[in-house]
């Protein structure tokens, strides 16, 4: 075994107990951490719940309170109507924050059915209430009164199916948390039965009339449902580990307003006979508010105080598996330190030395990363600077002979005197065409220029001046010839442009473009005066006809020789099929 090797293995076995000990340490914290996380979205979902359904109950103080109102005694109805509406908008958000947290729970479909029913049923309800809010107190007749009343308490009872759903799914989460979370529903079923109880009475109160027997029955089955659930609250309402006399405060208040003082109010006004009841329904509504308020707040300090508890549990369980980790990872770091020290010290600098020697060897001349200083690593690594040497030199006259060639390439493809692509350029873009022939593209587009009476300017002027006005024209070809399109010399005076993807139409465009520029201009020379220069042009385009670049070529040279014999200086286009063969 190579002695790399050897070193791994052994920080690998060191590893692997360090990792098992830790492991075993860890993963008792982190069932905890879930059930710790398990237990706080168990309560923060059933909190929600119980937020909306405190939300839906609290409606039905304001709006009983509006509907005992003049709507002409104009402060306190305007101030009581924005408590109706800021009641209405606290409940709209408590069921939008319901709904999105029912989109998470796996029975989705039927709790947001549900909670679209209790939805409709409060929008009916507030209809019903406005309806009634918009008439005379004396036009409000007591049917009409119990009926809005009744519509918005069966609007809250449609939250009790998805409040017992959280409730029981809590309870299947976060077992050990039961008894916290039936304290919670005890006290929200004492706010809305003592909510109930109280509506019943409003009635009575507004109208005034005696209270029948029915009413008196049901306010006596809410009565007797208040202290079931008034027994079952325990007599000290402590959360182990945690200072709760807060708790304790608001709990002392609950039980000398509620129970002290509007169950006794309530008590006294159903033995009341009669219609003299004393007080008026927005009075008394006003007064038991705060009571049943007393009692949404005991519920809502104790849920967040067991919210936080059970957050202090989790956190604690998180600050375990993080010391835990912390270990394992500085055990994890100190095992490979110690092994990349032995690495530094006697495997790294063969390894790197190998891997320089190899990067030569496929061309890598950068000077890798050494280590070692001893005499006999110094003396390896000036044998790889010797290797890179010679391999540098190889590879430079390597690069000189490859520029050369290119150089003698593009020479032997560039006319010395136009700069101009020249024929044998155009040669080897056409193939030989005195062999098989080659078909080319139908987009390919031919041009042949030739220069008219170029032979008398040279007999006259000399062939200094012909050579300038060769020049001259192909600056002027090479000015309008764009990429991917290319112009060539292609012998003495004439001249070919090769275009790709153009149309006759656009083919044609470029030569006439090219053939004013030619002769749109003068051209001048020492010695002697202007000279004007003309140029005859074939055009040609690959088509059913132009099937070969030697079909291209002599249909560009046939167009070429028309226009000289048609009087020069213009441009003849190749015809592009038969029937255009046959009529010229």
């Amino acid at each position: 075994m190579q002695l790399q090797a050897q070193l791994r293995v052994g920080a690998a076995l060191l590893l692997a107990v360090a990792a098992g000990i830790s492991s075993y340490v860890f993963a008792g914290y982190a069932q905890g951490y879930r059930q710790s996380t398990r237990n706080l979205q168990a309560l923060t979902s059933f909190d929600q719940a119980l937020k909306a359904g405190n939300a839906a109950s609290t409606e039905r103080a304001p709006s009983n309170i509006l509907l005992s109102l003049d709507p002409h005694s104009a402060t306190s109805y305007a101030s009581i109507q924005a408590e109706v509406a800021g009641s209405r908008q606290r409940t709209d958000a408590a069921l939008g924050q319901l709904q999105q947290l029912i989109r998470t729970q796996p029975q989705a479909d039927a709790e947001g059915s549900q909670l679209a029913r209790a939805r409709a049923s409060l929008t009916q309800a507030r209809a019903a209430y406005d309806a009634l809010a918009r008439h005379m107190p004396a036009e409000r007749s007591p049917q009409d009164l119990q009926a809005a009343i009744d519509k918005l308490i069966e609007a809250r009872s449609e939250l009790d199916p998805l409040i017992g759903d959280f409730y029981h799914q809590a309870q299947q989460l976060a077992p050990d948390q039961t008894g916290i979370m039936q304290m919670a529903r005890i006290l929200s079923d004492l706010r809305e039965y003592g909510g109930r109880l109280a509506s019943m009475l409003v009635v009575p109160l507004s109208t005034p009339q005696p209270i029948d027997p029915m009413r008196r029955l049901g306010m006596a089955a809410l009565r007797g449902h208040i202290d079931e659930l008034h027994h079952l609250m325990p007599g000290d309402m402590h959360l182990p580990g945690r200072n709760d006399d807060d708790i304790q405060e608001v709990r002392s208040r609950v039980e000398r307003g509620f129970f002290g003082h509007t169950l006794a109010m309530t008590d006294a006004l159903v033995a009341s006979q009669g219609a003299d009841y004393g007080i008026r329904a927005a009075a008394f509504t006003s007064q038991v508010r705060p009571d049943l308020m007393a009692l949404e707040d005991l519920e809502d300090l104790f849920m967040l105080r067991a919210m936080a508890q059970v957050a202090d549990t989790q956190r604690a369980e998180g600050r375990h598996m993080l010391l835990i980790g912390a270990f394992l990872v500085s055990f994890i770091v100190f095992a490979l330190s110690v092994l990349r020290a032995a690495q530094n010290l006697v495997v790294r600098p063969l390894l790197l030395a190998k891997r320089e020697i190899v990067g030569l060897a496929n061309g890598d001349l950068r000077r890798a990363p050494r280590a070692g200083n001893s005499m006999e690593a110094r003396a390896l690594h000036e044998a790889i600077d010797t290797l890179r040497q010679q391999h540098m030199r190889g590879m430079q006259l390597a690069i000189e002979r490859d520029e050369l060639s290119k150089a003698l390439r593009r020479q032997a493809h560039t006319d010395a005197l136009t700069g101009l692509h020249n024929r044998h350029a155009l040669e080897e873009i056409t193939g030989d065409l005195s062999a098989e022939p080659v078909r080319l593209s139908k987009g390919r587009g031919l041009v042949l220029i030739d220069i008219d009476y170029f032979k008398p300017i040279n007999d006259e002027h000399g062939h200094i001046v012909g050579d300038l006005v060769l020049r001259e024209v192909a600056g002027r070809i090479r000015h309008l010839v764009k990429e991917p399109h290319m112009a060539f010399r292609y012998g003495g005076e004439e001249f070919a442009v090769l275009t790709n993807g153009l149309s006759m139409k656009e083919l044609c465009q470029l030569a006439e473009d090219i053939r004013r520029a030619i002769s749109g201009d003068s051209i001048s020379a020492p010695g002697v005066s202007a000279l004007s220069v003309t140029a005859s042009f074939g055009v040609a385009k690959g088509n059913t006809v132009v099937i070969t670049w030697l079909d291209l070529l002599n249909a560009a040279d046939t167009a070429l020789y028309q226009a000289k014999a048609q009087g020069r200086n213009q441009l003849v286009a190749a015809p592009q099929s038969t029937d255009d063969m046959l009529r010229a």
